[in-house]
């Protein structure tokens, strides 16, 4: 990297997400720095990087790619860009960190992880509440047997997505839907809380105009745990739950995606019941704590590197199970 001491980061897409997601976590993190900005509107590039005191913008994506200064490329595009993306900024050198979903389907994910492996560079995908504390000690107390061999899991979030111009999760061109922008964090919840990959028994959704606006699915896995994750756009509140259910006890979250903001973790084992609050920074600055430790010094990441064409191939499945 251009400094030993400092990542230089470059946003590509002046969204909202990249304000709370990045530049806000970027400020807690040590030696990181948000550098520039590039939008595909100049003026909103501009007018992003006065708001949130970036110094430099770029008048085009290519341009802040181009930037040798730059170290990780941050993606906050709308997902039909991701791959495209990603594969310009692995080709030049850059690390990247992807916002979720990776891509639009398994194979395009792929294609990135593959040139990211030729480039010698890192790339992540942005499932920020995987690195929060809570889910440490989630996945820790799952390994250690608190609740035994999983029996099933519950998995859902739901959330009121405005319909308004230029939202782009109600366009599926974009790489909207519920699917894409709720449901793969329940699928990646049971993923993880298992350790294993699922079968997508069936799956179902609700269409307006060519975009889910709430999909069902229910997976069985090679365990023998058997699951049903739920997501929609169209919900009156926010709305975030996970139940694992185990031979000798259950374990229950109330808002396993941002934990920040408030969670309950219930432990139910062995005849007793035992609520926990586990504290922790931010889930965004928490993973971006994750990625500057693997690239200063190549501390494990907690989400595999494949991850992300696993991630992508459980949402290729629900969709042809919804389809079928």
């Amino acid at each position: 990297m251009s400094e030993p001491s400092t990542i230089n980061i470059g946003i590509l897409g002046a969204a909202r997400v990249a304000a709370y997601a990045m530049i806000a976590p970027a400020r807690e993190v040590d030696g990181v720095t948000v550098r520039t900005v590039a939008a595909r509107d100049l003026k909103r590039a501009e007018a992003f990087a006065a708001a949130h005191g970036i110094q430099h913008v770029h008048s085009s994506y290519d341009a802040l790619i181009g930037n040798p200064a730059v170290d990780l490329v941050y993606i906050a595009t709308p997902p039909a860009f991701h791959a495209v993306n990603a594969l310009k900024a692995l080709r030049a050198g850059k690390h990247v960190l992807v916002e979720k979903p990776f891509a639009m389907d398994a194979t395009e994910a792929r294609e990135v992880l593959v040139a990211a492996e030729r480039a010698g560079r890192q790339v992540f995908e942005a499932f920020h509440y995987r690195h929060h504390a809570l889910w440490h000690r989630v996945v820790a107390l799952l390994r250690g047997g608190t609740v035994g061999r999983i029996i099933s899991l519950d998995a859902a979030f739901h959330a009121p997505i405005a319909q308004v111009a230029g939202e782009f999760r109600w366009d599926a061109s974009l790489g909207g839907g519920a699917l894409m922008d709720l449901g793969c964090y329940p699928l990646q919840w049971v993923r993880v809380a298992t350790g294993e990959e699922p079968v997508v028994e069936s799956a179902s959704m609700r269409r307006n105009n060519g975009v889910d606006v709430a999909t069902e699915a229910r997976l069985s896995f090679p365990g023998g745990a058997l699951a049903k994750i739920a997501c929609s756009m169209d919900a009156d509140a926010f709305a975030a739950s996970l139940k694992i259910v185990g031979e000798r006890g259950s374990i229950t979250i109330d808002n396993p995606l941002a934990p920040h903001f408030g969670h309950r973790l219930v432990v139910d084992s062995n005849g007793s019941s035992v609520t926990e609050k586990v504290e922790g920074v931010s889930t965004f600055a928490a993973q971006l704590q994750a990625v500057a430790a693997t690239l200063r010094n190549g501390v494990p990441f907690p989400l595999a590197a494949d991850d992300p064409v696993r991630s992508m191939a459980s949402i290729d499945a629900v969709r042809v199970a919804a389809s079928a």
